[in-house]
């Protein structure tokens, strides 16, 4: 995610400026064909240059109205995801107790956080394709461990093995019947967020909304220079890459946030909100030695 004032040039530029230059090459060719009177042909004044362009920015609208609710449910989801984390561990630090020995309930409650640290961490991996386990093996057992290699949905998983443990706290008296249905709810909360995470991720964008747009989008800078030579003239290729450039921008930008689970600098921040999460846990289980916060890097938090 981006947190930097401005949008840095060197991240927009790359994309687009071959796009630009040739547009402006062709623009420029129209001008010198038109006003040194080698052709009047390329000039088509009666060309609706203006309503075209604003359907062209409604249609082009729609679809970063669209890419943007994509990105914005997912950093609503992922700010769920925290609110949910936190409920869970308060959830098992202060309601499981008595039926053993206070260190082995410590050890209970310790265990069940750690999972849910896991959880966040396998998700975020999960989501992004990377592999979870190089940060999985810090938080849980081997014998855990072992077992979620074998699983194809690792934070479904781990989200079992919490279950596990609440449902053998609550047979072992440790969880009365409230509490035991308080935490399953926190439960089923996470699991929804997780559903709604790859939904997102596994349903691209209808492709009309990307093919189209781009393809109109180039028509339409391509016919721009046609309506406007006869009145510019020479300053035709200033000002048609100029229009060109807001509408090549505006499609571009709709593309880069349609995916918020893609590990970019336009994604949802996870790997920072990961980390916020499990600082958060591990201080509610009185743990001193807690992980840096992530920090930006270049105006970028990821």
């Amino acid at each position: 995610m981006i947190v930097r004032d401005h949008l840095p040039w060197d991240r927009v530029w790359p994309r687009i400026w071959r796009r630009l230059v040739l547009l402006f090459l062709f623009d420029l060719t129209v001008s010198v064909l038109y006003t040194f009177g080698l052709t009047k042909l390329v000039a088509l004044p009666s060309l609706p240059v203006l309503p075209m362009g604003s359907v062209l920015s409604i249609f082009l609208a729609f679809r970063t109205n669209s890419a943007y609710g994509r990105w914005w449910e997912a950093r609503q989801l992922w700010g769920q995801l925290v609110n949910s984390s936190r409920s869970l561990a308060r959830q098992a630090i202060t309601f499981i107790q008595g039926g053993m020995p206070p260190s082995d309930v410590t050890e209970e409650k310790r265990r069940i956080v750690h999972l849910q640290i896991a959880f966040v961490c396998a998700l975020r991996c999960h989501l992004r394709r990377q592999n979870p386990f190089p940060e999985l093996r810090n938080l849980v057992d081997a014998e855990t461990l072992a077992h979620l290699r074998t699983q194809r949905n690792v934070p479904a998983a781990i989200l079992i093995e919490i279950g596990t443990l609440l449902r053998a706290a609550f047979h072992a008296g440790r969880l009365d019947s409230f509490r035991w249905v308080a935490t399953d709810q926190t439960l089923t909360e996470l699991s929804n967020v997780m559903g709604a995470c790859e939904r997102i991720k596994n349903t691209p964008l209808p492709r009309q909304y990307d093919y189209f747009p781009r393809i109109l989008v180039h028509v339409y800078c391509v016919l721009l220079p046609f309506g406007l030579v006869d009145g510019l003239q020479l300053l035709t290729p200033l000002v048609s890459t100029l229009v060109s450039f807001m509408f090549v921008a505006l499609e571009e930008v709709g593309r880069e946030i349609e995916n918020p689970f893609e590990n970019t600098v336009h994604d949802t921040p996870m790997t920072s909100l990961s980390r916020t999460i499990e600082v958060n846990l591990r201080q509610h289980l009185g743990e001193t030695k807690l992980p840096a916060d992530i920090q930006p890097v270049n105006g970028f938090v990821y």
